[in-house]
């Protein structure tokens, strides 16, 4: 498998499903110097990310893009050349293959398995923005149990900023069930960070999307990834059909990027910003 799959893109329908750690795939040639045990944790990947978003695509009738290359290597949600981006500690583990990168070694990395997961989500909504179409895109993740020693009650977040056009019918479904703890921008907030990948591609063009968190020991054996897929396609299904959805969000998202943020100005940026 290569670090980028295109899940059945040539779906018409107007919505992408986008996963930025489906996988935890190290290239050749890249040594992260990395125990194979933490790289199977949730700093190599989202845990049952993949399995979720290729179910949520189908039961939306719709494509789906997703990187596979561990975010140990290059994390696609995260600025390049900035730490986070090729982390040398990451929860507590040393990454120490990512200690004193040379330029040839980031540029490549960028190039490899940054710049083809962007481009491909980018060519896909361009071609539907050229032929008159407002897309919706929706980011899948998942998150750890416990961070920093804290315990994270909520089985699922959903994270938005300004653009609740998603994120509204999502929350109000999920609330629904007495039995769940659902996340408000949590674990993580929209309103503070949403990350690269929606802030560029979907909170800068102010097309609908929404970003859902999943606790990972929610989804991290096939039958349970499977079932949220189908919660989450239950309740965005409706959404979906609405045609007013797809138009461009005349509100303030809050989604202004530093400049020189563009993921086609990564490999020219100059390496003083890691």
């Amino acid at each position: 498998m290569t670090t980028l799959e295109l899940y059945r893109t040539e779906r018409t329908t107007p919505c992408l499903v986008i996963a930025d750690h489906a996988g935890r795939m190290v290239p050749e040639g890249v040594e992260l110097g990395v125990d194979p045990h933490d790289l199977a944790r949730h700093i190599g990947w989202d845990i049952g990310a993949a399995t979720v978003s290729r179910r949520l695509a189908d039961r939306l009738n719709c494509g789906a893009i997703l990187c596979h290359v561990s975010r140990l290597v290059i994390d696609p949600n995260r600025r390049p050349r900035l730490a986070a981006s090729m982390p040398v500690v990451s929860d507590g583990t040393v990454v120490p293959g990512n200690r004193d990168l040379s330029e040839v070694d980031i540029t490549t990395r960028i190039r490899d398995h940054f710049l083809p997961y962007h481009r491909a989500i980018a060519r896909w909504l361009g071609e539907k923005r050229r032929a008159g179409i407002v897309p919706a895109l929706i980011a899948v993740h998942s998150f750890t149990p416990r961070m920093l020693g804290q315990s994270r009650p909520w089985q699922v977040g959903v994270l938005w900023r300004g653009d609740r056009r998603l994120a509204q019918p999502l929350l109000d479904g999920l609330r629904r069930d007495p039995h769940l703890c659902v996340g408000d921008n949590q674990p993580y907030s929209g309103e503070q960070d949403f990350g690269y990948t929606v802030n560029f591609h979907a909170q800068r063009t102010h097309i609908p999307h929404v970003m859902v968190e999943l606790r990972q020991n929610e989804i991290d054996r096939t039958e349970t990834a499977l079932a949220w897929a189908d919660r989450l396609a239950d309740l965005l299904i409706p959404a979906l059909a609405d045609p007013e959805l797809y138009r461009i969000y005349e509100g303030d998202n809050l989604a202004d990027l530093p400049e020189g943020t563009s993921w086609r100005q990564a490999v020219s940026c100059s390496s003083s910003t890691r």
